[in-house]
């Protein structure tokens, strides 16, 4: 028994195109078969928007991982600007994907034994990324290792920046297409 042969895009196209025209065909049904459609296809798009975000997600974690193995390779006494004082931090947050720095000051605890970490937020002066100055402070060996994972991490942001763009029209076409379909109901039947 064969396996009926699916439809390719272009042959579902060309025969939304031609019913379109055609005389002989219920169009009331094929009204509610094209706004079913529509309605899927902006929610699979969603849908596909938010898997996309995902691996956004994974690939700044690999950034920051990058980041982070060079700063363990230069936790030894003999680095000059032993220890790192910056870092970075890829999360989710509500929904959106942030990509952060950091500057670490070490206070040694009173009882002699370790470090107190306090981390302070660096705030990002650009649309994209982090202005150079907002390193000064940096080590001359976390430098350009930071200015390698920040150029990558500018990427990943207009990449997002783009989805999340995608993502306000799907959502306005969504409520247009409500209000097509709503606009379709309330269209006068003619009298004959």
């Amino acid at each position: 028994m064969s396996k009926p042969k699916t439809k390719t895009i272009q042959e579902i196209t060309d025969k939304w195109h031609e019913v379109a025209r055609a005389g002989e065909f219920d169009h009331h049904q094929g009204r509610r078969m094209a706004l079913d459609q529509c309605r899927q296809y902006l929610q699979s798009l969603s849908k596909s928007l938010d898997m996309e975000r995902a691996r956004l997600r994974y690939l700044a974690q690999r950034l920051s991982d990058h980041f982070w193995a060079h700063n363990e390779a230069h936790r030894t006494k003999e680095t000059r600007g032993y220890p790192g004082h910056h870092g970075c931090r890829v999360r989710m947050l509500h929904g959106s994907l942030e990509m952060h720095w950091y500057y670490n000051t070490f206070v040694r605890v009173k009882n002699g034994k370790g470090h107190a970490v306090f981390s302070e937020h660096i705030r990002r002066a650009l649309k994209h990324r982090y202005s150079k100055p907002a390193f000064n402070r940096a080590h001359d060996w976390e430098r350009p290792i930071i200015e390698e994972t920040e150029a990558g991490f500018e990427i990943v942001r207009i990449m997002n920046a783009n989805l999340t763009h995608m993502r306000r029209l799907v959502r306005a076409n969504l409520k247009q297409l409500d209000n097509l379909e709503a606009h379709f109901d309330g269209l006068q039947a003619p009298e004959y």
